[in-house]
């Protein structure tokens, strides 16, 4: 497979791939529009290759990720603006189309066709949390450092990748809703309660046992 600026990919014997998302020179993985196009090639490489059966995907970093990049999402107002001053009748359209392109990402991530877990091992906020929904599985370390949430309400935005929809399918509704008015975090445990994880176990065995879900057929 090709090599990747923010993302690590190493493929074990049984054809299980592990994406690992490591963001040079940042503390924190954030979704910017490079880290998109990356993951996106990802996933066509991995349904093209057939000695890979699986993705892990997980972070590189004690946290997964803060979700999307703010200056990125400032940006795509400045990008509105811009195209209104050139062609206001298409200027709407084409914003929605780029407001749109995570949205279709984490689709296409869930329509692949191979099995995707996602590894939690710390902070897993917004963006980030909802490419976590779109995975087949979800495996959550027992750390207290890990914190699970939709918190775009506290910036005034909703969650605009899936996560209002499949939330709300994974859990009662009156949890789902306090989740996204609230932007409440959610620890590993409650998390799984909801339904919103598939399994929380001890660090040292995230990644062995978002594999073997895998292996398992993730049943």
């Amino acid at each position: 497979m090709s090599t990747y600026t923010n993302f690590k990919i190493e493929t074990d014997a049984d054809g299980i791939a592990l994406v690992t998302w490591d963001m040079p020179e940042k503390s924190m993985n954030v979704f910017t529009a490079e880290v998109m196009e990356e993951l996106n090639a990802i996933v066509d490489a991995t349904v093209a290759d057939a000695a890979v059966k699986g993705v892990v995907f997980t972070s590189g970093k004690s946290t997964f990720s803060g979700g999307a990049d703010l200056s990125m999402i400032k940006s795509m107002f400045s990008f509105y603006h811009e195209e209104k001053t050139k062609n206001p009748d298409e200027a709407a359209q084409k914003l929605f189309d780029l407001v749109g392109k995570m949205n279709g990402l984490f689709r296409k991530i869930e329509t692949n066709g191979k099995p995707w877990v996602s590894a939690i091992n710390g902070t897993c906020m917004g963006g980030a949390f909802e490419l976590s929904l779109a995975c087949h599985g979800r495996v959550a370390s027992s750390a207290k450092s890990v914190k699970i949430a939709l918190p775009e309400v506290k910036v005034g935005i909703f969650p605009g990748a899936g996560g209002t929809q499949r939330v709300s399918r994974l859990t009662d509704a009156q949890s789902a809703l306090q989740m996204m008015t609230t932007g409440q975090s959610l620890t590993a445990q409650r998390a799984k309660a909801m339904n919103l994880v598939h399994q929380v176990v001890e660090p040292d065995q995230l990644i062995s046992a978002a594999k073997q879900m895998i292996k398992d057929g993730l049943k």
